[in-house]
């Protein structure tokens, strides 16, 4: 399908860095469930809860269904999260750099998903996983800053340094978000800058953003 709207080299080529990202075996993660995370996030958005739907890994086999409620939960109900539910998925069995590293990866699809849709594209294809197992990379470049988990030491923002526990899921959303946003530099626009704060600041607005 043609997009309806032009779309800038740089973040075409993001965008597929992404999906191919999403293949490879990251820190706590191997490559088939990666793309059953992104999977699993794309269901969230049509299921109003994880028993809902039958959730399977790419290779077959089913994500740890405490993984499927995190991401329901991330994905569809991210305004009503608490501390406790985050200490229960922890005290379940779910690591906190793999928490880490789920969100990273979903949120980075969401990027990747609804700019496809907002353009009027279909949600992209996913390659086939890659082999290889997780590096079981962890950061202890962290610090305790009151936050759920240890979040990077440095950073302008607490939004910057939320996912520094794992070094790579941190990259792969920033080097997904990045392209897309709408203040890169030399950003140019068919509407003026104040219609875009308007439209920004209504999508945050309608997605109760913290922020």
């Amino acid at each position: 399908m043609t997009a309806a709207f032009p779309v800038a080299d740089s973040v075409v080529e993001a965008h597929d860095q992404t999906r191919r990202a999403f293949a490879r075996p990251g820190a706590w993660w191997n490559g088939a469930d990666r793309l059953r995370i992104v999977i699993e996030t794309r269901n969230a958005a049509q299921a109003p809860t994880p028993s809902a739907v039958q959730s399977e890994r790419a290779d077959g086999c089913e994500l740890p269904p405490i993984a499927v409620e995190a991401i329901h939960g991330i994905r569809t109900d991210s305004g009503r999260l608490t501390r406790r539910w985050f200490d229960e998925l922890i005290d379940m069995g779910l690591q906190p750099e793999a928490y880490v590293e789920l969100v990273g990866v979903a949120a980075s699809s969401v990027i990747v998903d609804t700019f496809a849709q907002g353009i009027g594209r279909p949600l992209p294809e996913l390659p086939e996983p890659e082999p290889g197992a997780p590096t079981f990379e962890r950061s202890q470049d962290v610090v305790d800053a009151g936050a759920w988990l240890p979040i990077k030491r440095e950073g302008r923002a607490n939004i910057l340094r939320s996912l520094g526990l794992v070094p790579s899921a941190l990259k792969l959303f920033f080097d997904t978000f990045q392209p897309s946003y709408y203040m890169r530099p030399n950003a140019a626009f068919s509407i003026s800058r104040p219609q875009v704060e308007l439209v920004a600041s209504r999508v945050s607005a309608v997605n109760e953003c913290f922020y």
